[in-house]
Parts: C-alpha cells; structure tokens; sequence
C-alpha cells in the first residue's frame, strides 16, 4: 500500500467525527481522511490497519458488494518527517500519536440531508441543524437489528445530529429503502469475514454513505428517492480479532455478533413474527455464501457456519427470555 498524495495535505483539518478508539479528521474536499489513536484506553489503531487490510484484500478478490475504505496506511506517533509536516494542520495543543489514514467515506450530499432533517428532526432545531457545520458529515448507521419505538420526530427533543445518524428497521421501512438486499449484502461481508479473513468481525460499524469517485467491480450502488445514490460501507475494524476454525471460534463470533450494535437482522422470537423475514433472508444468504468460501478448504466437512447460525440463534433465545424474566418477572 502506498501513502496518500502529500499534496492532499496543503491545508487545515476538520475533525469529521470521533468515537471511542479516537478522532476522525479530513481536509475540506479531500477523499481521505485520518483516524487518530487519540480516544480510549485498550484501542488499537495498529489492529485496526491490520484488520483494515485484510478485509480490503479478501473483499477485493471476492468482489464483495460492500465497500471497504481503500488505500490504508499507517502513520506512527514518531514518524518525525510527516508530523513535521502536518502537526500544525490540526487546532492548537494537539499533539502527535498514531494515526490512520484511509479512503473517507462520502457523506451524503446537502439535499440528501434536508430531507433526512425534514423527516426526522424535531422542527424546533430544523432551521439550525440544515446550517450547522458538523452535520455536513453525514454518514447513516443501518440498524436492521432493532426498530425505534418512534420513528418521527419528537417535540420536547434538544438533541440531533446527523454524524452517524442511526436509521432504525421501521425507519428503513417507512422510507421503503432495500432492506432486503442491504441485508443480503451485509451476510456475505460477515462469511467473508469469518470463513476468508478467519477474523470475528466484533464491534464493525455498517453505514449508507456516498458512491466512491472509483468503485470496484463488485460493488453495489443504489438509488432512492430520499437517499438518492448511495453505497453501504462497512468501517472500524480495531476490535476485530482472529478466530479459530474451531467451537471456542464459533463462541467467540456469535457472541460479537450479539454485543455489536444491531446491524444484522436479528433472529425472530417466533417463525410468525413479521421481523421473521429479515432474519432469515440474512441467515440464508449468509450460509449459501459461506459454502462457497469454505468448499475445498480445511474446514469444509466441520459445519461452520451452520454452528455460527445456531449459536447465534441459541445465545439470542437466552437473551430474550433472560430480559423477559427480568422486566416480567
């Protein structure tokens, strides 16, 4: 992998965003952007760069329909020659650390976010939200795991944003988006995850963004009247851990797959439940494709992605009673 242009770096950043593993920035107009290893304890933005690439790799040679933020590279805290450079591009008493430059992923565009504000901020921040700076970088977390009680926007509410907006099941129904295939998409990215990178996929972040300047072969583009075109990006891959092709390897996934924020579709609590669907058109598309991944290697007659499935299924079950006894004793 080779750095990005130095030319992209003539100018001041903007911070973009921020999340517990650090701070995300981008110079205005620029197609890349810079996480910096400035957030919590016990993050990593080495395994992130590591995770990165490896999913970028195996996603490119599968021709996953999913985008993945290309050209990865890696910046060290004592890379005294960059940070000479560009120290003085981020706001005063900012220092140096490990930072992780990557594609940015294009936020969605202007009108795009007026529509998002029209249908779902409260219309007492309408006005201010359409003008305020930080929420140019619009970018949609796809929750096809869980429906919002509401689904409209609320009087009384004194907060929104839309840096990661969080779109919600019955969000994505009512805008008539193609949950389906969005949760098509997102199965093959976990077999491919699971059975080519061999990694658990903990903690990734799945979101609707802009199209890339250059997409790959592979990947889908889609156009809505609300979203307009758009692409699903999947993104942060710093909790990411390698898994064995084993039962303690299923454990481990299955249970990433629960204690991450509710991207996949999660299984039903019964056959009739209408979010049944979901489920299994996920689940089904997830086990077609994961036979293709593992025929012909090692681990083709041990069933793995059919435990995944049923672990998963079971932690889950136990999940939902474990809460009912709690709220309905």
């Amino acid at each position: 992998m080779h750095p990005p242009n130095m030319q992209e770096w003539n100018y001041k950043f903007r911070r973009i965003g921020a999340g517990f593993c650090g701070s995300v920035w981008s110079r205005e107009g620029s197609r890349t952007a810079l996480k910096r290893e400035d957030g919590g304890p016990g993050r990593s933005l080495v395994n992130d760069y590591n995770m990165h690439r490896l999913v970028l790799e195996t996603a490119t040679r599968q021709k996953i329909s999913v985008c993945v933020p290309r050209r990865p590279h890696f910046i060290k805290n004592d890379d005294h020659t960059w940070w000479d450079l560009h120290l003085a591009r981020f706001p005063t008493g900012y220092t140096s650390c490990n930072v992780l430059c990557a594609e940015r992923i294009p936020p969605l565009p202007r009108d795009v976010r007026n529509r998002l504000i029209d249908r779902y901020c409260p219309s007492t921040l309408n006005a201010t939200i359409k003008n305020n700076d930080p929420d140019r970088d619009c970018l949609v977390r796809l929750y096809l795991g869980r429906r919002k009680i509401q689904n409209e926007a609320r009087p009384g509410r004194n907060f929104f944003s839309l840096r990661n907006y969080p779109l919600h099941l019955n969000q994505a129904e009512s805008l008539q988006l193609p949950i389906l295939e969005y949760a098509k998409a997102m199965a093959e990215m976990l077999a491919m995850m699971h059975w080519t990178a061999r990694i658990d996929a903990n903690d990734v972040e799945f979101v609707l963004g802009g199209v890339p300047a250059q997409p790959e072969p592979g990947h889908s583009r889609y156009t809505h009247p609300i979203l307009g075109p758009h692409c699903l990006w999947v993104l942060d891959f710093d909790c990411c851990k390698p898994m064995t092709m084993d039962d303690a390897g299923i454990e481990q996934a299955a249970r990433a797959f629960l204690r991450n924020d509710p991207y996949f579709p999660r299984p039903a609590i019964s056959p009739q439940h209408p979010d049944n669907v979901f489920w299994m058109v996920f689940r089904n598309r997830y086990l077609e494709y994961s036979q293709r991944l593992v025929a012909g290697h090692d681990i083709a007659g041990l069933n793995l992605p059919e435990k995944f499935i049923a672990r998963v299924a079971e932690i889950h079950e136990q999940i939902t009673e474990h809460r009912e006894k709690t709220f309905y004793p």
